[in-house]
Formats: structure tokens, C-alpha cells, sequence
């Protein structure tokens, strides 16, 4: 008798889950200059944290959960942090918002093989209007 050793079968896709891959976003800022940003996906208790500073009665908890979020997902291009929470804290309003239009989109699942990156190769950069 041969015996059968394949591999199970996933139970769920891997498209749901976070990738380790760093994404490279060209971000046009309100000056008209454009940077590249590099940013990692972040565990789904990051994104909630952010989410309930951003709902807090408390303005400091407000203002400090967008550095927050921005500290944890931009990243030098091999996956490193690239601010402290203090320079995050200090970003300009308007950068703040740019990076954090750039984030959503990163953590924006668009099912698989339907999301911007599968379309476009690794590392490829996509431009804010």
C-alpha cells in the first residue's frame, strides 16, 4: 500500500492575509513635490488602535494615532522603520494626510488578483492626485 503524503490544501486564501513585501508609493504632496514613501502592512490591531485614537474624546490621542500609524508603516525599501514617532509627530499637517491616504491604500484589500500591485510589478510606484 502507497502511502499519500500531499500537502493540505489551504483553507483560506493567502490574499487575506498581511504581506512582508514593502511597497513603493510616488506621494505628490500640496507643494507639488513628489517623494517616494516606502510602506509595510500592518497587523489588523495596529490599524484598530489608529482607528480608536482617530475616535477618542481626547484631541492628544487624536493627533497621536495618525503618527502613530505613520511611525509602524513607512519603511526604508528593506523593511526597516524610517521615523520615530517623534519625527512622525512633527510631519506637516498635509504630509500627515498624504501618507495616510497611501497607508489605506496599502492595507485596502481588493481581493486577489484584483489589487493594484498584482497588476503592476513589485515594487512599482503609483502617483496621488
Amino acid at each position: 500500500m502507497t502511502e499519500n503524503n500531499q500537502a493540505a490544501t489551504p483553507l483560506l486564501d493567502p490574499s487575506l492575509f498581511i504581506s512582508d513585501e514593502v511597497r513603493q508609493r510616488d506621494v505628490k504632496l500640496a507643494d507639488g513635490s513628489t517623494h517616494t514613501f516606502y510602506i509595510r502592512e500592518q497587523e489588523g490591531g495596529v490599524l484598530r488602535a489608529f482607528g480608536n485614537g482617530q475616535f477618542s474624546d481626547d484631541p492628544e490621542k487624536q493627533a497621536e494615532s495618525i503618527a502613530r500609524l505613520i511611525a509602524k508603516a513607512i519603511s526604508t525599501p528593506d523593511g526597516k522603520p524610517a521615523l520615530t514617532l517623534a519625527q512622525a509627530k512633527r510631519l506637516k499637517f498635509s504630509v500627515q494626510m498624504a501618507l495616510a491616504k497611501e497607508i489605506s491604500e496599502v492595507h485596502s484589500y481588493q481581493g486577489k488578483g484584483s489589487s493594484q500591485d498584482a497588476e503592476a510589478p513589485s515594487g512599482s510606484a503609483t502617483s496621488s492626485p
